[in-house]
C-alpha cells in the first residue's frame, strides 16, 4: 500500500461494497500518521494490515490523520499576554500559542474528516476516533468545537460530534505531565527545542495543573456522557537519556471516571500504539474495543440523527426559534432542561402551510448512558398508557425501596417514547414548593418568555394546566420524588384534565392508589446487575468472571443504586478483574465507605433537582435516600418514635430474608408481668433499649422491654403512650400487622405476609446494613445482645418438633447464623457469646436450637467456649456430650465426661437431676465407644436414683431407661433391651407426645433389638413408623431423619437387599448434602451400602465405596481413630474374594494398631484376629492359623 499522506486524512482500508463506520486514527506528539502505528521489527502498519478483518462485519473503513506535533517546528511568535476570546465568548488572559495550535489541529480536523465523509456520501457514518497521546487532546477539542457549531453556515460541520461513538484514548495526558520527562523524551527523538532556538509551546499545554487541558477536560466531560471512552496507560517506562521514566501516568492517562473503560498496555509510552501481530501485548483490548463500538453504533448513531433532522426541519419552518436547542451535543454547559422538537419526522408536517407544532421536551438530563435492562418495567409501563382513557389521565405509580432505579426507568421511558407525545414535562414532586418551581420552568418552556413575576406565579399552575388541556396530542407528565404525601396533600391541583394525558409518579410510598394504578419495582435480575456491574468491561472479561460478579450483585441485593456506587468505588480503587472477589471481602469491613461513595465529578449521583446553584444540589448514596424514609417516621410521641427506630434496627441483626412475629411474641411471653419504675436519671433511649450500657449482658432482663408496645404487646387501659403502668402480657398479633403495613407502606420492610403462624417480613439486605452502621459501636454490640436473647427464647419455645415448622426452625437457625457472624466480625474473642458467665445461658439455647435442626458442629462451638470455664453448670456438660454423641465424637464426650466426672465426684450431690442427666450421657457415649461393660452398670444406677427421686413416670426417668435399653441392644443382649423399650413406650403413653425424641428415639431401639432375635417384621414396621414421624415433624433432610432411614435399610438388609441397596443410596446423597461427604454419618452409610454390596457380589463397586469411606476416616478422624480401624477392618473382609494378599495384609496392620489403640481383648480386637484366622485357613496357611486360634481362645477365656 502507498504511505500515508504526512498531513491531513488518508484512507487506508475500504471494505468491499462500501463502509458503514469510519474508524479514525490520530497520532500524537512528534508523531506520524504511519510511524506511529508502525512496528519496529516488522515494519507492522496495524490499522491497515491487522484491524481490517476483525472490522469487516461492521463494514468499517480506517483513516489515519496527520498533523504538525513536532516539537521544534516553527511556530508564529505572539505575545503571551494577548488578550484573546475563549472558546465559550469569554475574555481570557492566557498563553495563547499553546491553545491556539491544539485549536487549529482541532478544526482542521473536523474540516478535513467532515469534507471527506461528505465527498463519500458517509456523513452519517458513525465514528470510532482511536488517539495516542497528544492526539487525543486534539480528538477531545475538536468535538467540543464540533458540538459547539451554532451559525446555519457551519452547521454542517456538527455532524462530527453527533456522529462520534466510541474515543479510545492511549497514552493521553488529561491532567498533564512532567515537562523534564518530555523535553528527555523529545531529545531523545528530535532536536531539542534549546538547539532549534525555538520554542515549543505544546509543552505550555502539557504541563500538570495546566488551564489549557484543565478548560478542555471541563468541557468535554459535559459532553463525554455521548461517547463510549476507553483509556489505555502505559505500563512500562520508557528509556530516556536520563533513565527509564513513564511519559504519562496512570493518574493522567486513565482517569478514574463513571461509565469508562479502563485498562493498562504492557508496553511503554512510545509502543503503546504499535503491534506486530496480534499477540502483542495490547493488541487484542484495543481491537476488541474498535470492533466492539464499530458493530453497536449503528442504531444509536441513527438515532442521534433522527433528532438532529427533526430539529433541522423546524428550524427551516420557523417552529423553533434559536433561542431553544437541544443540551445534548449543542450546548452541554448550559440549561439542564430541554425543550425539543420530536425525532420522529411523521410527526412533522413541513409541506403543510400552517406552522408545524413546537414539541416540549422539558426532562432533567440525569439520564445514565448505558441505561442497562428493566425491559420488562419499560414494557409494562407502556402497555398500561396503551390503553384508552375517560375524561381523566391515566395515572400509574411506580413505587419501590429507593436506589432501585425508578427515576432512571422513567426517564428511559421518556427517552424512548419522546415522539409520541406533544410535550414531556418533569416536576420535582418532593414538596409543593419545589413542585410550583417546576411549574414555572415550564411556563417558560411553554411560552418562550422570561420568568413569571410573583404575582404571576401563583396563576402558573392554571396557566400550564390550560395549554396542555388545549392540545389534541398525547402528553405526559412526571411527577418524581412524590414520597411525602402528608405534607403535599393538594397534588391534584396540579392534574390537568384531559383524556389525551398520561401521569407518572415516583414514590417510596406504597399507598398511593388514591391517585393511580401502583406498580411495584422489584431489584434488578442477576442478568442486569452484572450488566450494570461490569458494563465498563467486555463481554468476553464478563464471561470470565460471571460468578464473582453474581455473588457481589447477590450480596447487594440487586440495588441498582448500591450496584452503580459498587462499580464505581471497584474503578476508584482500580481493583482488577482478576481480583473482583475481593471486593466482597473488602465490603464486610467498608460497607459504610462503599454505600456512601460518591464520586463528587460523576453526574449520575447528583439529585435531579431543577435549575438551581451547583452547590444546592444534595449528593444522593444508598443511605441517604432511606434516611429520607427513616424520617418520615417521625411522630409526636417520641417514645413511639424510638420504638419503631429500635424495632427496625433490632431487625437489621437478624437474617434479612424472613423475620417472622414469633421472634418478638416469644420475646415478650418469656417476661413476666411486673411494674416498672426506671430511675429519674434513666434517658428514654435507654429505657427503650432495656439494658445497661456499662456492660454486654446476654441474660434475661427484666421488665419486658417497652418498645415492643409499639409494635404489637397490648397495655391495660389500651392507651396509645407507653407508660410505666403495670405490663399485660398480652400479644395482639393485628396490632403487629398494622404496625409491618405502616413501615411496608414507605418501602423500608418488604414481602409482608401473614398466615395462621402469624405475620412475617423481610428486609433488603442492603437496608439491613444501613440500619446496622446507624449506631455506634456500643450500642452496636447492645442489639445484638438483645437479639440473641430473643433468639434464645424462641429456641426454647421451639424445643420440640410439634411446637415450630421446618421452615420457621430453619429460618430461625438462619437468624443466629446472621448474629454468630456480626459475633466474630465486631467483638473482641474474650466477649463473644459463650466466653463470658453472664452468656452462657443464650449461649446453651443458641445450641439448643443448633442442635434439633442437625447443625451439631455450630452446637459443639457454643458448648466448647462454655465448658472451658470447668465451674461451669454441669447441665452444660451434659449438653455438649449429647452434641459430641450426635457428631461421632463419643471419644471426645467420654474423655470430657470422665474428667468432669472426677472433679466434681466428691462434692455433687448424687441424687440431683442435673447429675444423673450428666452421668447418663457419660454410659451412653462410653457405649460408643464400645466399653459396654463400664456403660451398662454406669446406666443401670442412674435408672435405680431417678426411679427413686423422681418416679417410674418422669420423663428423666424414661430417658435413663430408653438409654440402658440401648445400651443393651449394642451388648447383644436384645431380650432384655425389647423388654425396657416396650416398657419405656408402655409409661410414655400418658406422659410424652408420639413425636417426643425420647419415643421416637426407642422405637428405633427395640426396632433393632427386634432384628437381634430375628423377628425382621416387626422390626421393620416399628423403624418404618419411625421413619414417616421423623419426615412429618423434622423433615425428610434432617439429620435425625436420615439416621432413621439408615436404620431401615440396615434392617431391610435381611429381607430385601435391593430396597436396603435403593435407601442407603438415597440417604448417603442426602447425607452428602445435608452433612457433608466426609462427616461420620454420611461415611458409615457409605461403608453399611459397602458391605451390602459385598454381599450382593458387587465386588468392584463395593471396594471402591469401601476405600473412599477408609480415606475419608483417615482425613477427618485420623489413621488410629477406632472408627478409622473398624473400616480398614471392613476393607480387608470386601477383599477376602478378591484380592487375599492384601486383605491379609491389612488385617494384621488393623490387629496391631487395635491392640495399641483400643487393648488387645477388645471385641473389635478379637474379631480382626478371628477373621485373620479364616482367612490363612482360606489360603491353606493351617499351622499359622490354629495357632492364632489358641491365642483367641485364651484371650477370649481371660
Amino acid at each position: 500500500m502507498a504511505r500515508p499522506n504526512r498531513f491531513g486524512l488518508t484512507e487506508v482500508s475500504s471494505p468491499a461494497g462500501g463502509s458503514n463506520v469510519d474508524v479514525v486514527f490520530v497520532h500524537g506528539i512528534n508523531g506520524h500518521p504511519y510511524d506511529t502505528w508502525t512496528s519496529e521489527k516488522y515494519k507492522t502498519f496495524w490499522p491497515a494490515q491487522l484491524l481490517p478483518p476483525l472490522i469487516e462485519e461492521a463494514k468499517a473503513r480506517v483513516l489515519v490523520y496527520g498533523y504538525d506535533a513536532d516539537t521544534g517546528s516553527p511556530t508564529e511568535q505572539i505575545s503571551s499576554s494577548s488578550k484573546t476570546p475563549d472558546v465559550d465568548g469569554h475574555q481570557n488572559y492566557r498563553t495563547p500559542l499553546a491553545q491556539d495550535r491544539i485549536h487549529h489541529h482541532a478544526e482542521t480536523l473536523v474540516a478535513s474528516l467532515c469534507a471527506n465523509r461528505r465527498n463519500r456520501h458517509a456523513v452519517r457514518h458513525p465514528i470510532v476516533f482511536v488517539a495516542h497521546s497528544l492526539g487525543g487532546i486534539v480528538v477531545k477539542r475538536a468535538l467540543i468545537h464540533s458540538a459547539w457549531i451554532r451559525g446555519q453556515n457551519t452547521r454542517h460541520l456538527r455532524s462530527i460530534a453527533i456522529s462520534t461513538y466510541g474515543v479510545l484514548f492511549l497514552g493521553t495526558p488529561h491532567f498533564g505531565m512532567q515537562v523534564a520527562k518530555w523535553n528527555s523524551w523529545s531529545d531523545d527523538i528530535t532536536c531539542t527545542t534549546q538547539s532549534s532556538g525555538l520554542q515549543a509551546p505544546i509543552f505550555d499545554a502539557l504541563k500538570p495543573n495546566s488551564e489549557i487541558l484543565q478548560n478542555i477536560d471541563r468541557q468535554f466531560s459535559e459532553l463525554a456522557r455521548e461517547f463510549h471512552i476507553f483509556y489505555f496507560h502505559e505500563m512500562k517506562p520508557t528509556k530516556l537519556a536520563n533513565g527509564w521514566r513513564y511519559i504519562v501516568d496512570e493518574v493522567s492517562a486513565a482517569p478514574v471516571t463513571q461509565d469508562v473503560e479502563r485498562a493498562g498496555i504492557q508496553q511503554d509510552h512510545i509502543h503503546m500504539c504499535t503491534f506486530e501481530d496480534d499477540g502483542t501485548p495490547g493488541f487484542e483490548l484495543v481491537t476488541e474495543a474498535i470492533q466492539r463500538h464499530a458493530t453497536d453504533a449503528m442504531e444509536s448513531i441513527r438515532q442521534r440523527w433522527e433528532t438532529e433532522s427533526a430539529e433541522q426541519q423546524l428550524r427551516l419552518s420557523g417552529g423553533l426559534t434559536s433561542g431553544i436547542s437541544r443540551i445534548s451535543l449543542s450546548n452541554p454547559v448550559g440549561q439542564v432542561l430541554e425543550s425539543v422538537p420530536s425525532s420522529d419526522h411523521a410527526l412533522i408536517d413541513t409541506t403543510s402551510s400552517r406552522k408545524p407544532q413546537l414539541k416540549h421536551y422539558v426532562v432533567p438530563r440525569d439520564r445514565v448512558k448505558d441505561f442497562v435492562g428493566r425491559e420488562a418495567q419499560l414494557k409494562e409501563i407502556s402497555a398500561y398508557f396503551a390503553t384508552e382513557s375517560t375524561q381523566e389521565p391515566r395515572v400509574l405509580i411506580l413505587c419501590g425501596l429507593g436506589g432501585q432505579g425508578k427515576s432512571q426507568i422513567v426517564l428511559e421511558y421518556c427517552r424512548r417514547h419522546r415522539v409520541s407525545y406533544r410535550g414531556i414535562f418533569w416536576v420535582d414532586a418532593s414538596s409543593e414548593a419545589l413542585a410550583l418551581q417546576s411549574y414555572i420552568h415550564i411556563t417558560i418552556a411553554l411560552s418562550g418568555e422570561s420568568p413569571p413575576t410573583i404575582k404571576e406565579r401563583e396563576k402558573t399552575i392554571e396557566i400550564v394546566k390550560a395549554r396542555i388541556e388545549d392540545w389534541n396530542e398525547p402528553w405526559l407528565l412526571v411527577f418524581d420524588n412524590y414520597d411525602k404525601p402528608d405534607d403535599f396533600t393538594d397534588v391534584r391541583k396540579f392534574l390537568p384534565k384531559s383524556d389525551r394525558g398520561h401521569v407518572i409518579f415516583t414514590s417510596r410510598r406504597r399507598d398511593l392508589d388514591r391517585l393511580g394504578t401502583p406498580m411495584e419495582l422489584p431489584g434488578l435480575s442477576l442478568d442486569e446487575g452484572v450488566d450494570l456491574l461490569l458494563r465498563r468491561y467486555s463481554k468476553q472479561a464478563k464471561e470470565e468472571n460471571l460468578g464473582t460478579a453474581q455473588e457481589i450483585v447477590s450480596r447487594l441485593g440487586c440495588l441498582a443504586l448500591a450496584i452503580d456506587q459498587a462499580a464505581a468505588y471497584i474503578a476508584y480503587r482500580r481493583i482488577p478483574l482478576c481480583r473482583l472477589g475481593e471486593f466482597l471481602a473488602l465490603y464486610d469491613t467498608q460497607r459504610k465507605e462503599i454505600l456512601s461513595y460518591t464520586p463528587s465529578n460523576l453526574w449520575e449521583y447528583r439529585s435531579m433537582q431543577m435549575p438551581g446553584p451547583e452547590d444546592q444540589k444534595t449528593s444522593i448514596n444508598a443511605f441517604t435516600t432511606w434516611e429520607l424514609s427513616l424520617n418520615q417516621l417521625t411522630m409526636d410521641n417520641p417514645q413511639e418514635t424510638n420504638a419503631i427506630i429500635h424495632f427496625l434496627t433490632l431487625s437489621a441483626f437478624f437474617n434479612p430474608a424472613r423475620i417472622e412475629e414469633s421472634l418478638f411474641r416469644n420475646h415478650w411471653q418469656k417476661f413476666e408481668t411486673t411494674t416498672h419504675e426506671p430511675s429519674k436519671r434513666t434517658k428514654l433511649r435507654h429505657v427503650l433499649k432495656w439494658r445497661k450500657k456499662s456492660q454486654s449482658s446476654y441474660g434475661d432482663s427484666r421488665p419486658p422491654p417497652l418498645w415492643l408496645h409499639a409494635i404489637g404487646a397490648r397495655r391495660h387501659g389500651a392507651k396509645s403512650t407507653p407508660s410505666n403502668q403495670e405490663l399485660d402480657d398480652c400479644w395482639d398479633t393485628d396490632r403487629f400487622w398494622d404496625f409491618l403495613t405502616k413501615i411496608h407502606e414507605l418501602c423500608l420492610v418488604q414481602n409482608i405476609e401473614k398466615d395462621d403462624q402469624g405475620a412475617s417480613f423481610s428486609l433488603h439486605p442492603l437496608v439491613r446494613d444501613w440500619l446496622q452502621l446507624r449506631e455506634q459501636s456500643v450500642d452496636h454490640q447492645d442489639y445484638l445482645t438483645e437479639c440473641c436473647v430473643m433468639l434464645k427464647h424462641s429456641a426454647f419455645s421451639y424445643v420440640d418438633f410439634d411446637k415450630i415448622s421446618v421452615g420457621q426452625r430453619a429460618a430461625m437457625v438462619n437468624h443466629i447464623d446472621a448474629c454468630m457472624l456480626i459475633d466474630e466480625q465486631t467483638s473482641e474473642p474474650q466477649n463473644r457469646l459463650g466466653n463470658e458467665k453472664m452468656s452462657y445461658d443464650t449461649a446453651s439455647g443458641l445450641a439448643v436450637a443448633y442442635h434439633s435442626h442437625g447443625r451439631f458442629e455450630s452446637a459443639e462451638m457454643l458448648l466448647d467456649r462454655i465448658t472451658n470455664d470447668e465451674d461451669a453448670d454441669i447441665m452444660y456438660f451434659t449438653q455438649l456430650l449429647f452434641t459430641l454423641i450426635a457428631l461421632g465424637k463419643n471419644e471426645k464426650a467420654a474423655d470430657l465426661s470422665l474428667r468432669s466426672r472426677q472433679l466434681r465426684e466428691e462434692t455433687v450431690d448424687k441424687k440431683n437431676p442435673k447429675w444423673l442427666a450428666f452421668t447418663s450421657t457419660l454410659a451412653y457415649a462410653l457405649g460408643g465407644l464400645g466399653r459396654h461393660d463400664e456403660a451398662v452398670p454406669i446406666q443401670r444406677e442412674i435408672l435405680q436414683l431417678n426411679q427413686e427421686v423422681l418416679g417410674k413416670s418422669h420423663r428423666n426417668t424414661l430417658d435413663s431407661m430408653s438409654t440402658l435399653a440401648v445400651l443393651l441392644e449394642k451388648q447383644n443382649k436384645y431380650t432384655e433391651s425389647v423388654a425396657l423399650a416396650r416398657e419405656v413406650l408402655e409409661d410414655s403413653e400418658t406422659v410424652l407426645k408420639k413425636n417426643d425424641s425420647i419415643v421416637l428415639h426407642t422405637m428405633e431401639t427395640l426396632a433393632l433389638a427386634l432384628q437381634g432375635l430375628d423377628q425382621f417384621v416387626d422390626a421393620e414396621t416399628t423403624q418404618r413408623e419411625v421413619v414417616r414421624d421423623r419426615q412429618q415433624f423434622g423433615g425428610k433432610d434432617h439429620p435425625a431423619t436420615l439416621m432413621s432411614m439408615h436404620d431401615l435399610a440396615w434392617i431391610l438388609e435381611s429381607t430385601n437387599n435391593d430396597e436396603a441397596e435403593k435407601l442407603y443410596r438415597q440417604v448417603i446423597e442426602s447425607e452428602k448434602k445435608v452433612l457433608c461427604e466426609g462427616h461420620p454419618e454420611t461415611l458409615r452409610s457409605m461403608e453399611c451400602l459397602a458391605n451390602l454390596l459385598r454381599d450382593q457380589g458387587k465386588h468392584a463397586e463395593a471396594e471402591t465405596t469401601q476405600r473412599e469411606v477408609l480415606q475419608g476416616r483417615q482425613q477427618s478422624q485420623g489413621i488410629d481413630h477406632r472408627a478409622t480401624l473398624v473400616s480398614m477392618h471392613n476393607l480387608a473382609w470386601i477383599l477376602e474374594p478378591t484380592n487375599r494378599e492384601e486383605a491379609e495384609e491389612l488385617y494384621r496392620q488393623v490387629i496391631e494398631s487395635m491392640k495399641k489403640v483400643l487393648c488387645e481383648g477388645h471385641p473389635d480386637t478379637l474379631l480382626s484376629i478371628e477373621n485373620l484366622a479364616d482367612l490363612l485357613r482360606d489360603q491353606g496357611k493351617e499351622d499359622e492359623a490354629e495357632e492364632i486360634d489358641r491365642i483367641l481362645d485364651l484371650e477370649q477365656a481371660s
